[in-house]
């Protein structure tokens, strides 16, 4: 008999439980809604610098998780870079200097969709020479010796130059290295202003710069993109990934020295008053304002890229440049 009703008793509070399990919304329904959906988001380059600040500061002030997100950033490498891990569906969304690649990417039919561009009007490619050669001008380099990065971003913008300014190089590919421009095995050197124009500097080299968009070539800095795909079946989830960045690029500009410090804690390579110069510079191309708000872009930002890639034949084919960008959530957002 007590073992029978031993039995009854456990059987009892076992149905309780399970009964109290499917109706109490604390252990079913808010345990499930607190399990952040996962989103990988993929940068374009393998080490943390300055332009990623916006994103880091989205995770740790809280708004990738206030959008129910659990964001994981996956570095950029020529192997792992962003068009080619978020084409496959590795990462849902991807990271690219500028809009160039993207395009080029579109051309060769991959499904991409730029949702932000985060630097209008950048102008980051540069020229780079040594103080003393005297090197100020596009027109100073004819027959000069010009380090380039084949298959860059720059590569594009520099050709692009010399052409429209009947300049006639020798090309270098150098990629990343700036030794040679050092030892000046080589007279000039492409560059973005925000990295190796600030590195060599900070290491006690004088350099001059010469910037295309002094000969009216804009270019245009990172842009968030994702897939076709992404945005038919998953708009939900775009939106809510660019609130919340939107919300770290804001907070970037308006405070980039506590800014840094997200950065600082993601690497201790990190050199913060490098990186706080580094920031203030990509901030003071970071639109905020009421007219260009965070993110903005338009047709004549990604046409006037475009018709330069054509220029220069890199585009494997024609298509219509709207079909590269929507502006569907940035609308959202600031509706």
């Amino acid at each position: 008999m007590r073992n029978k009703v031993t039995m009854f008793i456990a059987l009892l509070v076992a149905v309780l439980i399970l009964v109290g399990c499917s109706n109490n919304e604390s252990i079913t329904g808010k345990a499930i809604q607190d399990v952040n959906e996962k989103v990988y988001l993929r940068l374009p380059i393998p080490i943390v610098e300055a332009g990623q600040t916006p994103f880091y500061v989205a995770e740790d002030k809280g708004y990738y998780d206030n959008e129910g997100l659990d964001v994981t950033f996956n570095m950029g490498s020529p192997e792992l870079n962003p068009v080619k891990m978020v084409a496959s569906g590795t990462d849902q969304f991807g990271v690219l200097g500028g809009p160039d690649t993207l395009l080029v990417a579109i051309s060769k039919g991959q499904p991409l969709v730029a949702i932000a561009v985060i630097h209008r009007n950048s102008d980051f490619p540069v020229i780079l020479t040594l103080k003393d050669s005297g090197l100020i001008k596009v027109e100073d380099l004819e027959d000069k010796k010009v380090g380039f990065f084949y298959g860059h971003i720059s590569t594009d913008v520099l050709r692009n130059l010399f052409r429209k300014e009947n300049v006639h190089v020798e090309e270098v590919d150098v990629g990343f290295n700036y030794n040679p421009l050092i030892s000046k095995q080589i007279d000039a050197e492409w560059a973005f202003r925000v990295t190796a124009g600030l590195d060599l500097p900070a290491k006690g080299i004088e350099v001059n710069t010469i910037s295309p968009a002094d000969y009216g070539i804009n270019t245009h800095g990172y842009t968030i993109f994702t897939t076709e795909e992404m945005i038919k079946n998953n708009p939900e989830l775009v939106e809510k990934f660019l609130r919340a960045t939107i919300k770290g690029i804001i907070d970037s500009v308006k405070d980039p020295q506590d800014s840094v410090e997200s950065l600082a804690t993601r690497s201790d390579k990190v050199n913060k008053d490098l990186e706080y110069k580094r920031l203030l510079m990509y901030n003071e191309v970071t639109s905020i304002s009421q007219q260009f708000p965070p993110g903005y872009m338009d047709e004549e930002m990604f046409q006037e890229t475009y018709d330069r890639l054509k220029e220069e034949g890199v585009l494997d084919k024609e298509f219509n440049v709207n079909e590269a960008f929507t502006t569907q959530f940035l609308d959202e957002i600031y509706s």
